[in-house]
C-alpha cells in the first residue's frame, strides 16, 4: 500500500491533480480492494466533492483514510501527504526489522504451548492406570491430572479464546494505554509510536506550523492508537493556551520520552527545535533496537526455565505414584 501512496504523492508534487494521479498509477494495476477504493475516490473527486468528504465515502482502508484526512487538513496536501507516506513506510520497515528479530522468541513460545498440550494430553490417560492399581495419588499428581483433563475438553479452548477476545475489547475500549505499559515490550511500542509523532512534528514545525496545530495534525494520523490520539489533542489544547513544548513533555510522559526535556529546553532557548527533534529521532531508533534485544535476552531464558519447570512437574506427577507403589510392594 505504501509504495502506491508514495508514487501518488510524488505525482501530486509534480502538480498533477490528485484524481488524475490516482488513475494514472492505479488503472493498470491489480484489481484488488485498495485499487478499487482509490479509483472510487478519484471518481468522487471528479464529481466535485470536497476531498475530506470523498475520502470518507470512498471506503479506503482506515489507516489510509486517516493519512489523507490529516494531509488535507494541513493546507499543504502534496508535501504533507508525501511526508506522512514516507513516515508510515519507514515505520513499517522498522516494524519488519523488529518482527524478524522477535520471530524466534515467538516461535519458541508457540513450541512451548504445543509441548504443554502434548504433555497434558498424555498425562490424563494415566489416570485409568492409577485407578486400576488403587493408588493414593500425591497432591501434585491430582492437580496435574485435573489440569490435563481440562485441556482435553474442547470447551476449555472456546472459553479461553472467548475470554481473550473479551479482555482485548475491554482493553481497547477502556484501557487504551495498556499495551504501552507492558514491561520491555511496552517501551518498544511507545518508541515506535513516539518516533512517528516526533517525525510529524518535525515536518510541521520546520514549515512554520504552530505547535498546537502540528499536534492536532499528528493526532489525526493515529487512527488505531486512541491513547496517543487523545493525548496529542490534549497537548494541542494546552499548547494553544501557551504551554511550552518542554512542559508538555512532562505532562504527557506516555507520548513524549522524558529524556527529550533537556533537548527541547535548550532548543527553545536557541530556537532550534527542528534540529533537536531530528537528534531525538536518531536516539529513538537506537532505543528501539535496544529494547528489542533486551526483550530477546529476557524472554528466551524465561521460556526455557518455564519449559523445564513444566517438564519437571509432569514428570514428577507421573513418577510419584509408581515410586509409591514400588515402595509399598517392596515393604
Amino acid at each position: 500500500m505504501y509504495e502506491t501512496m508514495l508514487l501518488i504523492s510524488q505525482a501530486v508534487q509534480s502538480n498533477l491533480p490528485l484524481g488524475e494521479a490516482i488513475r494514472l498509477l492505479v488503472s493498470g494495476g491489480k484489481n484488488n480492494r485498495l485499487n478499487r477504493s482509490l479509483l472510487r475516490f478519484a471518481a468522487l473527486l471528479d464529481e466535485g466533492l470536497e476531498p475530506q468528504t470523498a475520502v470518507r465515502k470512498a471506503k479506503l482502508p482506515r489507516r489510509l483514510t486517516a493519512l489523507l484526512e490529516t494531509a488535507f487538513k494541513s493546507g499543504n496536501f502534496p508535501e504533507y501527504f508525501a511526508e506522512l507516506t514516507e513516515t508510515e513506510q519507514e515505520r513499517s520497515k522498522t516494524f519488519q526489522i523488529l518482527t524478524n528479530l522477535l520471530a524466534y522468541p515467538i516461535l519458541l513460545f508457540g513450541i512451548t504451548l504445543a509441548v504443554v498440550e502434548i504433555l497434558a494430553f498424555t498425562t490424563w490417560k494415566f489416570e485409568a492406570i492409577f485407578l486400576d492399581f488403587d493408588m493414593n495419588l500425591p497432591l501434585l499428581t491430582e492437580r496435574v491430572i485435573i489440569f490435563s483433563r481440562m485441556l482435553a475438553q474442547p470447551e476449555t479452548y472456546f472459553i479461553l479464546i472467548g475470554g481473550i477476545l473479551v479482555l482485548f475489547l475491554l482493553i481497547r475500549l477502556f484501557f487504551s494505554s495498556f499495551w504501552f505499559r507492558i514491561p520491555i515490550l511496552g517501551t518498544l511500542f511507545c518508541s515506535l509510536a513516539s518516533q512517528k509523532l516526533l517525525r510529524q512534528l518535525l515536518f510541521s514545525i520546520k514549515r512554520g506550523v504552530p505547535l498546537d496545530q502540528a499536534l492536532e495534525l499528528a493526532a489525526g494520523s493515529f487512527s488505531f492508537n486512541r491513547a496517543y490520539r487523545t493525548r496529542c489533542l490534549k497537548a494541542a489544547a494546552l499548547a494553544k493556551e501557551g504551554t511550552k513544548f518542554s512542559q508538555l513533555i512532562l505532562f504527557f510522559p506516555l507520548i513524549f520520552p522524558r529524556w527529550l526535556v533537556p533537548f527541547i529546553q535548550t532548543a527553545e532557548k536557541n530556537d532550534t527545535i527542528p534540529s533537536a527533534l531530528q537528534r531525538s529521532l536518531e536516539v529513538l531508533k537506537a532505543d528501539q533496537i535496544g529494547s528489542a534485544f533486551l526483550f530477546y535476552s529476557v524472554f528466551i531464558p524465561t521460556i526455557y526455565l518455564f519449559l523445564f519447570f513444566v517438564f519437571m512437574c509432569f514428570t514428577l506427577a507421573l513418577l510419584s505414584p509408581f515410586v509409591g507403589l514400588v515402595t509399598a510392594l517392596s515393604g
